[in-house]
C-alpha cells in the first residue's frame, strides 16, 4: 500500500494442507499463532510512467511474531533507491530513503460457514529520504478473507481497506489518504499457490489515486518451507507506475513451521 512494498501474510501452512498465499499487497486477517515467527526478505523495481517520477529500486526485511492468540506483531524496514524527480535520466543524482512500520495485526472472527474471517491491522511509521525531513503517519486497515472454493485446490477472496494518516504534513502535502485492495488466491498444488490484486491508493500531492494490477506465485520449498515468490504488475493511470517486478523469500519459525 502507498509506495510500500507490502509483504504476504501465511494463509495455510498444516502439512497436510495445500499452500495458500495472500497475494501481493495484501495483509491477510490470520495472526501468526503464539510461539511462532516468520521473517521475509524482499526485492522490487518500478518504473515510472512519467520521467518527473523516480525509478525505484525497494529492499526490504519484515518479520512477525505471535503474541497471543489473534494477535501478532509486525515488523518492516525498507530501503529504497532512484533517482530524483523531476530528472533527466543520464544526469540523476541517485537518492536514498525508506521507512521503518511497526504494528498489531488482530484476528477478530475466524472463518465459519457464511462468515469471513475479519481483523484489523494499525501501524505507525516513520519515513525518510536524504532530501526531506522524517515524517511519521499512522494506518488502520480492515482485513477480510473468504474461502470461495473448498478442497484441494482453494480459491479464496480477500480484501483490505483503510486509511493513512499523516502527523506532520508539508505544505501542499495531502495529510489523510485512503486505500483499498481486493486480491484472488488459489492453491495449484500442495506447495504453490498464485495470486491476483488490485491496489488504489490515494496518493499526497493531488495526483490521481495509483492503481496497480499484480501477478505472483508461492512455492513452498519442502513441508516447512522457506516461501519463495516471483511476480510482476502494471499501473493503470497517468499517475501510477509503468509496472513493477518483485521477488520475496520466508522463512516459518517455531508454531508458524507447523501451522
Amino acid at each position: 500500500m502507498a509506495s510500500i512494498l507490502v509483504f504476504a501474510a501465511p494463509m495455510a501452512h498444516a502439512e497436510n494442507e495445500p499452500l495458500l498465499e495472500d497475494p501481493f499487497g495484501i495483509i491477510g486477517p490470520a495472526a501468526t499463532p503464539v510461539g511462532g515467527q516468520t521473517t521475509t526478505l524482499g526485492l522490487n523495481f518500478t518504473r515510472s510512467r512519467h520521467r518527473t517520477n523516480r525509478d525505484l529500486y525497494n529492499g526490504s526485511v519484515e518479520a512477525e511474531a505471535g503474541l497471543v492468540r489473534g494477535l501478532d506483531l509486525r515488523f518492516s524496514q525498507n530501503l529504497e533507491y532512484g533517482p530524483a524527480a523531476p530528472y533527466p535520466r543520464d544526469e540523476a543524482a541517485r537518492l536514498w530513503g525508506g521507512y521503518t512500520q511497526m504494528g498489531l495485526r488482530w484476528q477478530l472472527t475466524e472463518e465459519d460457514g457464511w462468515r469471513p474471517a475479519l481483523g484489523v491491522f494499525g501501524a505507525l511509521q516513520t519515513s525518510y529520504g536524504e532530501t526531506s525531513r522524517p515524517s511519521e503517519n499512522g494506518q488502520i486497515l480492515a482485513l477480510l478473507s473468504k474461502t470461495i472454493i473448498e478442497g484441494p485446490r482453494p480459491l479464496a477472496f480477500l480484501l483490505n481497506a483503510g486509511w493513512s494518516e499523516l502527523f506532520n504534513p508539508e505544505p501542499r502535502e495531502r495529510a489523510g489518504r485512503y486505500q483499498a485492495a481486493v486480491a484472488l488466491a488459489q492453491s495449484v498444488g500442495q506447495n504453490t499457490s498464485l495470486g491476483l490484486s488490485y491496489a488504489v491508493d490515494q496518493q499526497d500531492r493531488g495526483e490521481n489515486d495509483k492503481n496497480t494490477i499484480t501477478a505472483g506465485i508461492w512455492h513452498r520449498l519442502g513441508d516447512s518451507g522457506p516461501i519463495l515468490s516471483a511476480g510482476a504488475g502494471a499501473g493503470v493511470g497517468d499517475d501510477s507506475p509503468r509496472f513493477l517486478v518483485f521477488a520475496q523469500a520466508k522463512w516459518l519459525f517455531g508454531a508458524a513451521a507447523g501451522r
